[in-house]
């Protein structure tokens, strides 16, 4: 399954890209939506991931806005492992309360760390309970796409794949060891992370 990330200011243009998708990730931090905004965005019926990530609110505000998509359809939360405790319980038990799945995510902007080092974060985040745990690390060489591929072998439930421009090799190759979904843009230049790939270009390459 192809899951769109969507980081457009424009609520109309928001809904017009929904309307396309398989699965959707709405980047509230990009999109900075109003509470009322929100609850138009998440009663898609497709498979709705709410994710706010530090920067642009603090988590008062991202506690607020993923309550609201949480309490209004939205499928999935994704809480940053690197969040504050209090923070994540919080998120966590409203979530849950609403029967949405949870993502426990880890982002390194900067390299892609030893496998001992990322088993030990996938570790960290299971104490949380998560319905699946994202990786997500920056490939520096080619070879970063085996390390993170090769977490599949002994992890269930894991979407994980390097970013930039050498770590495309994973993105779509982790759809075959594993990952429910992959990440894509709706269109060139309206990428949520370096190395995402649109729609069209995933699905022209897993045609082949």
């Amino acid at each position: 399954m192809i899951c769109v990330s969507i980081i457009e200011q424009n609520i109309e243009k928001c809904i017009e890209i929904l309307q396309k998708c398989e699965m959707a990730e709405l980047r509230l931090d990009k999109i900075q939506p109003e509470p009322n905004e929100i609850k138009k965005l998440v009663t898609f019926k497709i498979p709705v991931i709410a994710t706010c990530r530090t920067g642009i609110y603090d988590d008062c505000k991202r506690l607020e806005l993923l309550t609201v998509a949480a309490k209004n359809g939205a499928k999935y939360i994704d809480i940053e492992l690197e969040s504050e405790e209090n923070y994540k319980k919080k998120l966590g038990d409203i979530a849950r309360s609403c029967n949405c799945k949870i993502i426990i995510s880890y982002h390194n902007f900067n390299e892609t760390p030893d496998i001992d080092i990322l088993k030990n974060i996938i570790a960290q985040a299971k104490t949380f309970k998560p319905d699946f745990i994202k990786i997500a690390t920056r490939a520096l060489t080619i070879d970063d796409n085996s390390k993170i591929l090769s977490l599949y072998k002994t992890e269930k439930r894991l979407i994980a794949f390097a970013m930039g421009e050498l770590g495309k090799e994973s993105r779509i190759k982790s759809l075959e060891f594993g990952a429910p979904f992959i990440y894509a843009a709706c269109e060139k230049r309206r990428q949520s992370a370096e190395g995402q790939m649109t729609v069209d270009e995933i699905r022209k390459i897993l045609k082949q």
